[in-house]
Parts: C-alpha cells; structure tokens; sequence
C-alpha cells in the first residue's frame, strides 16, 4: 500500500473487526501504558514512550471515529485490490494487456479524489480546532491532511499556523519553506515567511528574547504533557 501504510488496527493492537467500544478501551490502555509520568527516571523510555503515542493517537484519530474509519477501510481495500491485481494472486482475474494498466489509472484516480475530499475534512477539524485554542489537536488533523495530500501549500501553511501559535517558529518555518518548494509564489507562505522572520528579528540574536531556541522548542515536544 501506498497512501495507507499505517495498519492503525495493529498498532492499537485489534482486530479490524474491533467494535467501537473495543477500539475505545486499547486507546485508553495504551495511553496509560504510555504516559510519561511511567518514566520518572528513565529519559530515553519517556522519549520513546512519546513518540508511540503519536502513533496511537494518529491511529485512534482515524480508526475511533466511524466515517473516517470508514473511508479509512474502503482505501485498504481499494490498495489491496489493487495490489492483487498487478501480482496476479489466486482469486484474481488474470490481467489482460492493457487492462492492468487501465485499471490501476483508474484505481489511483478514485483513490485521489479520495484523498482530496478527506484532506479537506481534516483541515476544516483542524480550523475548528484552532479556532478553539485546542493546538495539539488541531496539529493531529492537519497532519493527517498533510499525509493523504503532501502536495498541498495550504495544509503546510495551516501547519505552519498552528506552529507558531504554540511559539515553535523553527517548525513553523520548515512547514512554510515545504509550501515554497511546492509553488515557490503561493501568496500564503510568503506571508507567513515574511511574518517568522520579523519575529525572529524581534526576538534578537541567537535566539534571545522571549521565543525558544530550536532545542527548547524540541524539549517541550517530546516531554510535553499527553
């Protein structure tokens, strides 16, 4: 697969038959397996149990809630129908020529559109969100847009939004410069472009002021509170 790699059920550890209740209850024991107040004395465990829980939280986004869910599995198995189809597996018609390449363009296309009406959803949550002050989650949303469209400006540019008003202005800058080297004129990231240096220059050199330094920045992320 392609655009859906992730096997979310696996990492909440169910079964892709896994009632809502059932995916709701390995959520929660996960978070708790995972927070950091486990790791008092152990660093590199609280580094690593919080970069597992991204990963639980992303795929209880997905998989938690019933129409993404939904869209969630129609893309898996359009991925393996696909898949099935280029390789010839037993169950499958033998391709004729021209057909598997007919019908792979057209896979690719119905799974696109797809992904752009998805994308959208999740930077509508991710407005609402904002909007709301709710940062990390609104942060979870446009990721998720981001990794169904990466070729977007205005999901990296939403990104960069969301970075800056938590004060990670070196984030925020490599969201802008992602959108600058898809469309090197999108008006947006220039704007924001223009808005993160001006901060930078009033926070002053090396990093002085009232802004963190690109490893305070990285600190709070990894040790921030789930």
């Amino acid at each position: 697969m392609t655009e859906y790699e992730e096997d979310y059920y696996g990492i909440l550890g169910v079964e892709e038959s896994a009632s809502p209740d059932e995916i709701r209850k390995a959520y929660l024991r996960l978070a708790k397996k995972l927070h950091p107040d486990r790791f008092p004395n152990d660093e590199q465990g609280k580094v690593a149990a919080q970069a597992e829980f991204r990963r639980v939280t992303q795929a209880h986004y997905v998989v938690g809630d019933a129409e993404r869910r939904e869209e969630y599995d129609r893309l898996r198995q359009l991925a393996k129908s696909r898949m099935a189809l280029r390789t010839g597996e037993p169950g499958q018609a033998a391709p004729v020529a021209g057909q598997d390449l007919a019908a792979t363009q057209v896979d690719i296309q119905a799974q696109e559109g797809i992904n752009q009406k998805w994308a959208a959803k999740h930077l509508a949550r991710a407005d609402e969100l904002f909007r709301r002050r709710r940062f990390h989650e609104a942060e979870t949303a446009i990721k998720e847009a981001i990794r169904l469209v990466p070729s977007e400006c205005k999901y990296h540019n939403k990104l960069a939004e969301i970075y800056l008003a938590r004060g990670w202005r070196t984030y925020a800058m490599t969201e802008v410069q992602a959108a600058l080297r898809i469309d090197p004129k999108d008006p947006d990231a220039k704007n924001l472009e223009t808005k993160i240096k001006a901060l930078a220059r009033e926070a002053g050199p090396a990093g002085k002021g009232n802004k963190k330094s690109f490893f305070e920045q990285l600190k709070e992320i990894l040790t921030r509170k789930l």
